[in-house]
């Protein structure tokens, strides 16, 4: 007996271990998701131990029949606790969810306080435990937490239409049968190994959940870039350009179209990109930008490039939006108009940094959480993280310019 138990936690412990680790590596579910899968875990993993430890001490004259009690009870607090957690990332209503915490409280108190007068776990001369005369109750109150997750169907089976339905109609399922089947005549009880199948199901459900989700937010976010990338008066105003050089320098108006028609077409190639491009893609996309800018601004703006490495991949529209931000909210902040752009591009130990400087009249990086002005930059973050694990800086100094760094990590997507 004392080597099938063991054999069941072994395998239970390493499911879990297992699923921490494929939880971990996911970068596609967010942290606060991950500690609450991690908690789960965790709280399965202990129940099953003092389960194992609860069958190993039971019969045993030689120890104290409290410690058998504690034990039993504490199993007893962990296990719907470990089913809490489960329906908690439900994302249950918050009435709804308010109910399950209670519930889950009050069957804390009553594991404790039955402690001392054995009514939760019985424990006769032998030292052999039994179900005390609460012990209805205690599966009275892991029943209402089925019937809460019955009535989110229910009552709110609207937030649910993006949820693997399938996967939580298993997860009910274990814990329902958890529940009833707390001791067959053969004495194994089938609690823990149900709650550690119901974590694995909501780890597929999690995987499925996050990828859906992170599918309509890339969606959202390149309906957003597109937007951003719309820039009515750039249109306008390179157009005008082109137009008062056909009558003086038909040569440079062609050239200048030229351009425009590479740039434009840099724009519709990068909206429908969904993989990391060359860095030397998306700098010869950044100068078409400048270059028509210059043309625009003549002798006004000037630019500068140190680019002392090519040879890496990064998001599309990554440095151009900010070169865009450093004329737009740099240079032409200046109340000459006048000033520089100068782009680096250096390779560190573990990233390759991109940096963005103007002389422009600088500006306070908190408003570029709240301007609509400054979407080209929220995204190119949001993008950055999301899909390559990069970061981006802003350093404004006030009446001295702005410097953007973009840190893109080393092996990614190569």
């Amino acid at each position: 007996m004392f080597s099938y138990y063991t054999s069941i936690l072994v395998l239970c412990w390493m499911a879990l271990v297992t699923m921490c680790i494929l939880v971990h590596e996911n970068n596609r579910i967010s942290a606060d998701d991950k500690r609450l899968l991690f908690l789960t875990y965790a709280l399965v993993g202990i129940s099953a131990f003092a389960e194992w430890y609860g069958v190993l001490l039971n019969g045993r004259t030689d120890i104290s029949p409290w410690l058998i009690r504690i034990i039993k009870c504490a199993d007893y607090i962990l296990t719907p606790m470990a089913g809490g957690t489960l329906v908690r990332q439900m994302r249950l209503h918050n009435r709804l969810q308010k109910a399950v915490d209670s519930i889950l409280v009050a069957n804390n108190i009553l594991q404790i306080v039955s402690i001392p007068g054995g009514w939760m776990v019985f424990v006769d001369e032998q030292n052999r435990y039994s179900h005390g005369p609460l012990f209805p109750v205690y599966i009275g109150l892991c029943l209402l937490i089925v019937i809460i997750i019955i009535m989110q169907f229910v009552l709110y089976g609207k937030s649910f239409r993006q949820l693997n339905r399938n996967s939580l109609y298993c997860i009910m399922i274990l814990i329902i049968t958890s529940i009833l089947v707390q001791e067959i005549p053969n004495g194994f009880r089938t609690a823990y190994v149900g709650m550690t199948l119901g974590a694995a199901l909501m780890f597929i459900h999690y995987t499925e959940y996050s990828q859906q989700s992170m599918d309509e937010k890339m969606t959202d976010q390149r309906i957003q870039l597109m937007l951003s990338q719309i820039k009515p008066h750039f249109l306008y105003n390179v157009l005008g350009s082109i137009e008062a050089l056909c009558e003086r320098d038909p040569q440079a108006a062609k050239l200048v179209t030229r351009k425009f028609a590479q740039y434009l077409r840099g724009n519709m190639d990068s909206l429908t990109e969904k993989k990391l491009i060359p860095f030397e893609k998306e700098l010869q996309h950044t100068r078409l930008y400048l270059e028509l800018e210059q043309i625009r601004f003549g002798d006004a703006l000037q630019v500068e490039y140190d680019i002392e490495v090519h040879d890496f991949f990064l998001p599309p529209l990554t440095l151009e939006p900010i070169a865009e931000n450093a004329v737009k909210h740099g240079i032409r902040m200046k109340p000459d108009g006048r000033g520089k752009v100068c782009i680096f591009a250096k390779e560190q130990e573990e990233y390759y940094e991109l940096r963005v400087e103007d002389d422009g009249p600088g500006y306070d990086p908190d408003k570029v959480n709240g301007d609509e002005s400054h979407i080209g930059i929220r995204n190119v973050r949001e993008r950055l993280e999301r899909i390559c694990g990069g970061q981006l800086r802003i350093d404004p100094a006030v009446g001295q310019g702005t410097v953007v760094r973009i840190h893109v990590p080393k092996n990614q997507g190569q």
